[in-house]
């Protein structure tokens, strides 16, 4: 009878240690969930009212081996209507006006902007259209609630390409807050 009730005893402790352990796994995972929700808010509320830098780390060109921009400086910075954009572009050129630089380098307006918040999937699409003097570039530039971004280029004289990069609020040189 004694070895029963110890035995009894084992398996209740052994029992409560395991619900008492799952509580604490629940915990942590709702902790970890309203941290990205929170991150996910922040990130929405940065896209939609503040400038906005997207620097890019590697580029996926159409048909061809992605290409890692470490020592190449990029961005394309977005501030109310307007967006100055420095990419670099690799892969095949349709026409190409003599005497330009060899990427994706302008400042204008930006023109037909659509700003799209999926909270399921946690992400902000914009799209845009900048112009140059000899070209259109279509761009969708998708945000995560982490600050990871994903730019899309579609020029209407080059293959398109993409970048993988982040995205942090653009603080204008000489500028304090």
């Amino acid at each position: 009878m004694v070895k029963l009730i110890k035995f009894s005893f084992v398996i209740m402790l052994f029992a409560c240690g395991t619900v008492i352990a799952g509580q604490k796994s629940d915990s942590k995972k709702a902790d970890r969930k309203l941290k990205k929700v929170e991150a996910f808010e922040e990130m929405v509320e940065l896209v939609k009212n503040k400038p906005i830098e997207f620097v890019a780390e590697r580029a996926y060109p159409s048909g061809y081996r992605n290409v890692d921009l470490f020592s190449n400086p990029n961005h394309l910075r977005i501030d109310n209507d307007n967006a100055d954009i420095a990419m670099p572009y690799f892969g095949r050129a349709y026409q190409v006006t003599p005497g330009e630089r060899g990427g994706f380098y302008t400042e204008s307006e930006i023109e037909d902007m659509k700003l799209e918040v999926n909270e399921k999937k946690r992400k902000v699409k914009m799209d845009f259209v900048l112009r140059n003097k000899n070209d259109l570039y279509t761009c969708s530039l998708e945000v995560f609630g982490s600050g990871s971004a994903t730019l899309s280029i579609i020029s209407n004289n080059r293959n398109s390409i993409s970048y993988n990069g982040s995205v942090s609020e653009w603080i204008e040189d000489g500028k304090e807050e």
